[in-house]
């Protein structure tokens, strides 16, 4: 009866179907070659990467990735390190660096002529690896040489290609060299940095396996030391990974908290809370809310609930509030339901009736109200939490209708039952350090896309008191 050790290996036995080590070797240096169409490919790969990230298509560099040939020359390099071919790794280390250098450039002039240069969510999903990058590199790197290896390669090489991402982080490194984005620049290419060595250390681990034969006589001692210094550079690679997961999830944490406390703590008939948000910096929870006013006795008890949150237990409760009691939405809306229903008993038609026609008018102007309300707080919540990203000087953002003479009479030929557009939208952005003009204008460009409507900015700095720039629109 076979043991679960042997059941084990025949499972995962990797040399049943294992190609020639001609063959392998053939494959790899064909793949790492820097003429003929790898090169046309490349180019092409770079230009598909850079417009699907700037106009925010996921297919699009899906596409680019597939067709990317960066991985040749990586898994050359585990190759020539699992064989001790130095002479292998320096070629491949070597077209490595001129692959890397031209998509970087080539990205870079793109995103320097195109007209569009807000960020995109691609953009941004690029320039925060984490510990689970390392986990998907290291995943895709094993996958990648197993199937590279096999008499049959089926279609695991593209899907490692998707998984592990490696043209669209460099593409995003030139969109920040192109922006003078720094953060997104270095961030970038820390992820392309994870992805590829640990792709090429998936290699050296499963060739030596395979028992690759090396290209001369290695002893034991100096194929242990390879080991040992290939693992304790992968582990330095992956500490800033690992702070920045951590990092995520303390911010996912608390915003899942704050949201929690924020939905339970301030229920009530009498109140709405119109926005909510983190203050990290200063370790405060701002709340803002229309409706009946708190006493200084209630914020006091709020206070006390918020630190019975874990990761809130530091955080003060800062409450902005109007002065007075304010009608609850429902009793509004009650209100107007019930003069239309008593109408509508008298068998007047609404198109008929002078009364009928005011309260289905203030029905229209009244509940869209609200309806915009809610809509103003999903996106200054959406804003506060992706501005900072693209925009590391940004600590907070705050945004409201801002109402001017215009806003407040609505053209004639305006359908009542559709809600006044504002000529403005007010944004405020708490910034820690300064910002240039272009800097500023970028931001700008960008909120008029999230918020799709014009927009004054107001930039607003957190370490002086009193002092703002405010960017004409």
């Amino acid at each position: 009866m076979e043991t679960v050790k042997q059941i084990l290996s025949n499972f995962f036995n990797l040399s049943g179907d294992k190609a020639s080590t001609e063959e392998i070797a053939e494959r790899i240096s064909s793949g790492s070659t820097l003429k003929g169409s790898n090169m046309c490919i490349l180019m092409l790969a770079i230009f598909i990467a850079s417009i699907g990230l700037n106009m925010n298509s996921t297919a699009v560099i899906i596409g680019a990735m597939l067709i990317s040939p960066l991985m040749g020359n990586i898994i050359a390099i585990g190759y020539g390190m699992a064989t001790y071919d130095l002479q292998c790794v320096k070629v491949s280390s070597l077209r490595l660096s001129f692959q890397v250098m031209l998509s970087v450039m080539t990205s870079t002039a793109y995103f320097y002529l195109t007209p569009i240069t807000t960020v995109s969510s691609e953009l941004l999903a690029r320039t925060s690896p984490t510990v689970w990058d390392v986990l998907i590199a290291i995943c895709g790197g094993l996958a990648g040489i197993i199937g590279l290896t096999r008499q049959e390669r089926g279609n695991v090489i593209p899907g490692v290609a998707i998984a592990t991402a490696l043209m669209p982080p460099l593409c995003t490194a030139g969109y920040g060299l192109a922006t003078h984005a720094l953060d997104f620049f270095w961030g970038a290419l820390y992820l392309f940095f994870i992805n590829g060595f640990f792709i090429c250390f998936s290699s050296f681990i499963i060739l030596k396996i395979m028992n690759v034969p090396t290209k001369e006589y290695v002893s034991e001692k100096l194929l242990h030391r390879t080991q040992t210094y290939m693992i304790f550079i992968g582990i330095i690679v992956a500490l800033p990974s690992l702070y920045l997961a951590q990092k995520s999830v303390r911010a996912n944490l608390q915003n899942v908290q704050a949201k929690r406390y924020v939905e339970s703590a301030f229920t009530s008939d009498t109140r709405r809370v119109i926005s909510y948000n983190l203050q990290t910096g200063e370790k405060v929870l701002d709340v803002a809310i229309i409706g009946k006013t708190l006493t200084p006795a209630e914020i006091e008890i709020l206070q006390d609930q918020l630190t019975s949150h874990p990761q809130l237990r530091k955080y003060r409760l800062r409450v902005t509030q109007n002065s007075h009691d304010g009608l609850k939405e429902s009793d509004v809306q009650a209100i107007i339901d019930s003069k239309l229903s008593e109408l509508q008993k008298t068998g007047i038609k609404a198109d008929d009736s002078a009364d009928a026609a005011k309260y289905k008018s203030l029905s229209a102007e009244y509940y869209p109200a609200y309806q915009k309300q809610a809509a103003y707080q999903a996106l200054a919540e959406a804003l506060s939490k992706r501005a900072p990203l693209a925009f590391p000087q940004i600590e907070s953002i705050e945004c409201g209708e801002l109402l001017t003479a215009e806003d407040k009479t609505a053209p004639e030929d305006t359908d009542p039952g559709t809600p006044h557009r504002p000529n403005h939208f007010m944004v405020i952005a708490y910034i820690k350090q300064p910002m240039n003009s272009d800097t500023a204008n970028r931001l700008k460009d960008w909120l008029t896309e999230e918020a799709a409507m014009p927009i004054l900015l107001c930039l607003r700095r957190t370490d002086l008191v009193h002092t703002e720039i405010i960017v004409a629109d």
